[in-house]
Parts: C-alpha cells; structure tokens; sequence
C-alpha cells in the first residue's frame, strides 16, 4: 500500500492497494463519506496502473512526507493471506471496536486517549477481559462523520502500561454493530460460548466486532 500526496491538487492524494478488489471496496465503503464536522472523502478508480515512487516527498501541514509506503508496517493488518483472512470488512459507522489496549484500563484512560486527538467519545463499554495480556471494548461518537475522524485521528494510538517497556498500541475498526448495547450482548454471547456455557437463542443478534481495517 502506497499513498501520495498531489502538490498541484491540495487536499488530493493517490492511494495503491494490493488488489483490485481492496480497491474497488475501498469505493463502496468510503465515497462520500463524511469526515468530522465539515468535511467529505470523495473516491474514484484512477487510470494508472500503479504508483512511481517518490524520492524526494514535501512536506505536509501536518509535517508529514506526502509519499509513504506501509506494505512492510507491522500496524498492516493484511500482509499476509492467513492476516487479511482474520478481516472483517464493515463500513464506517459510530460505533468502535477498540483492541490490544492495555490490560486494567480505565474509561477515564481511553478518553484521555482520544480526547488528547481533539475527538471525543459520547459513550464508552469495556468488554471482560478475555485474559490478562490486553483489553478491548467499544467506543461511540455523536456521528459517523465523527467515528471517521477518531479512526483516522487515533488509530495506533501508543498507550503507556506500568509495568511494561513499550506501550501499547491501540487499534481501531468499525464495529458491525449498530447500538452499544446489541454489541455488548454479542460479547457477553460470545464469552459464554468459549466458557461452554449454554447460550440463548436471540433473534436478529448481530455479530461480534471484528478487525477489520
């Protein structure tokens, strides 16, 4: 995956994917979504077959280069068949599934976290921890255009841990869910399943957040 940044066309860029397919999903779920409080992605096939590398990017507002490459990024959750496999692909929604944070987590943490963005959460669910390596729940925002700010804003946010040398690195997807607490079941659903308890049968149940990129 390769992105670039157009110098002549402010506020345009160029995006690689693996495939086609990722390309062609990359349209379905994210054209015209909204971004924030004024703004919206607008997406379309492009007629180049592939991207030139940049030796010499300039520099972004946010100081960033305008050409980065991210194949090698061990935060890419598709380098390989078996990863992507694990995906689920969802399109943007309000509602987020938050992952490999550290174990013990607070609320008030995983606010600081996002707030310390300029996003900010209107409600916050820790799911029980499956084990006592990491934690993970749900996050929700006001909008979807506001969810789609945190994601692009936090993702792979570094998190400190007492007791640890590096800190952890949160991840972010969109949940398939629609309300915290339809996901919040589910959870509870799939915890019971593992444990080999009997489950409830509920209709329409949505299914568990997964990782999706």
């Amino acid at each position: 995956m390769e992105i670039k940044f157009l110098k002549t066309k402010e506020g345009t860029a160029m995006v690689q994917m693996g495939d086609a397919i990722a390309v062609e999903r990359c349209v379905q779920h994210l054209n015209n979504i909204p971004i924030g409080n004024d703004g919206k992605i607008q997406i379309a096939f492009s007629k180049q077959n592939f991207l030139s590398e940049v030796t010499n990017p300039y520099t972004l507002p946010d100081h960033t280069p305008s050409f980065k490459e991210y194949t090698g990024s061990k935060n890419n959750r598709f380098l390989s068949l078996t990863q992507a496999s694990k995906n689920r692909i969802q399109p943007p929604s309000k509602i987020l599934h938050f992952f490999n944070t550290p174990p013990g987590l607070t609320d008030e943490q995983l606010i600081a976290a996002f707030s310390s963005n300029d996003c900010h959460p209107s409600q916050v669910r820790m799911f029980p921890l499956k084990s006592e390596r990491s934690s993970s729940g749900l996050v929700e925002f006001p909008s979807v255009a506001l969810a789609v700010q945190a994601i692009m804003k936090c993702n792979h946010t570094a998190i400190d841990h007492k007791g640890t040398k590096f800190p952890f690195i949160m991840k972010l997807c969109f949940s398939s869910s629609k309300t915290m607490n339809g996901a919040w079941n589910n959870e509870n659903i799939e915890n019971m399943k593992q444990a080999g308890s009997a489950v409830p049968t509920t209709p329409g149940a949505e299914d568990e957040p997964m990782q999706a990129r």
